[in-house]
C-alpha cells in the first residue's frame, strides 16, 4: 500500500466511525478517612494481606511491593534498586523508602511465611504475590478501592491534613517535582522529613494515637 494513502484512509475511517470522546476515569481509591478501618481488617498473616498492609503504610506502587526482598531492607530503610524504578523515576538512582514502626512490624511478620528472599512470596510462582492476588483480597473485603489507589489515599491525607509540605509528599511517592536544572543542585532525598511523614501516616492508619491513654497525676 502507498504510504501516502494511509493518512487519507485513516481520516476516512475516522469520519465513518465518528468522533469518540474519551473521558479518563480516575482510579477508584479508598477515601483516606476509611483506610484505618480497612487496615484493621487486613488481619491475616498471609502474603497477600501482608503485602496490602505494606503497600498502604509505605505508599509504594504495587510493582515495587511485589518484588520487595529482605535483602533490600537495612534498618528502617527499604532501598529499591534503580532497575525496578524504571517506570517511576527513570534510570537515575536507587530509591530509599523510610519504614515506619508499623512497616517494620509487617516485615517481621513476613519472616513467618518466608520461603525465599521475597517479603511476600507467591504461593504458586517463584516471585512475589501478584497485583491480582492483592486485588482479590480487597474484593473479598468488599472494598471498591484499588491497590494503586492507596497512593491517592495517602497523598490526599497529606494535603488535607497538612501533614507535610508539597515536595516532601511528592518525594514520598517517588514523583519528580523539579526541573532538570533544579535537580542538578537540589539532590536531597528528604529522607529525614519523609521518615517523620511516614510515621505520622502509619500512626494514623493504625490509629496508634487514638490508642494512647493519657495518665493523669
Amino acid at each position: 500500500m502507498d504510504y501516502e494513502a494511509k493518512p487519507f484512509i485513516c481520516d476516512k475511517a475516522r469520519h465513518m466511525l465518528g468522533y469518540v470522546d474519551r473521558v479518563s476515569q480516575p482510579l477508584p481509591a479508598t477515601p483516606w478517612q476509611e483506610v484505618p478501618d480497612l487496615y484493621s481488617r487486613l488481619d491475616k498473616e498471609h502474603p497477600s494481606y501482608l503485602a496490602l498492609r505494606f503497600t498502604i503504610v509505605t505508599a509504594a506502587r504495587g510493582m515495587l511491593v511485589h518484588g520487595a526482598r529482605f535483602s533490600e531492607i537495612d534498618g528502617d530503610v527499604w532501598t529499591v534498586p534503580q532497575e525496578r524504578m524504571k517506570g517511576e523515576r527513570g534510570k537515575v538512582q536507587d530509591f530509599r523508602i523510610p519504614l515506619s514502626n508499623e512497616a517494620l512490624n509487617v516485615v517481621e511478620q513476613c519472616k513467618s511465611t518466608a520461603r525465599n528472599d521475597f517479603l511476600f512470596p507467591s504461593p504458586r510462582a517463584a516471585g512475589g504475590v501478584s497485583d491480582v492476588a492483592m486485588s482479590m483480597v480487597l474484593k473479598h473485603l468488599n472494598e471498591a478501592g484499588r491497590v494503586h489507589g492507596f497512593r491517592t489515599s495517602f497523598r490526599t491525607w497529606v494535603q488535607e491534613t497538612e501533614a507535610a509540605g508539597f515536595e516532601v509528599g511528592e518525594t514520598a511517592l517517588a514523583h519528580i517535582v523539579s526541573n532538570k536544572v533544579e535537580r542538578a543542585y537540589a539532590r536531597s532525598e528528604l529522607l529525614d522529613k519523609r521518615r517523620i511523614l511516614m510515621q505520622k501516616w502509619a500512626d494514623y492508619v493504625t490509629q496508634t494515637e487514638a490508642k494512647v491513654v493519657q495518665l493523669r497525676g
